[in-house]
């Protein structure tokens, strides 16, 4: 009978610097809640500003991701082909570390969301990132539940920032 080497077991398991994270954000079966509050009551007119003027400045805000509270965060329109002016359920990209360094969801900074523009199965994108990563990486993506100072914007596909953690 082989003799099972239990130091190598601990020393991995103990003392190698390991950082444990579960990751369930983008769970395909996973649908998230976020909610944004900003102290502005026009947020939409100044985010719209903000891309007329070709400016990637973010408006500051609060986010509430799943019940987890992140202050200071920076939150901006974001596409080209789906945001329009005269809609309030506009693609936003949300940096949680945008003023406080390291803020981050599940070692996520940034949450890019999609307004399921010309998508009325709701699955477009999910499903063709599920299916690409099946050949080539690709990001993770699921859904989210948007409101916005207290006002329900609709359901969104949550796509994973390519950055670091891609």
């Amino acid at each position: 009978m082989k003799k099972k080497n239990i130091s190598n077991t601990f020393y991995s398991f103990f003392l190698l610097p390991q950082k444990l994270v579960v990751r369930i954000f983008y769970d395909i079966n996973t649908i998230n809640t976020i909610e944004i509050t900003f102290t502005e009551s026009n947020w939409d007119a100044l985010l719209d500003q903000l891309v007329s003027e070709g400016n990637e400045e973010r408006l500051l805000g609060t986010a509430v991701v799943n019940g987890i509270t992140y202050d200071s965060v920076g939150v901006r329109y974001k596409g080209n082909s789906s945001y329009r002016a005269n809609q309030i359920k506009n693609p936003l990209n949300i940096k949680l570390d945008y003023t406080i360094d390291g803020q981050e969801h599940e070692d996520y900074g940034t949450l890019k969301l999609a307004n399921v523009y010309n998508d009325p199965s709701f699955v477009r994108e999910t499903l063709s990132y599920e299916i690409a990563r099946q050949y080539m990486p690709a990001s993770l993506a699921n859904y989210i539940k948007v409101y916005i100072n207290g006002t329900y914007l609709g359901l969104y596909t949550s796509v994973q920032d390519v950055d670091k953690h891609f």
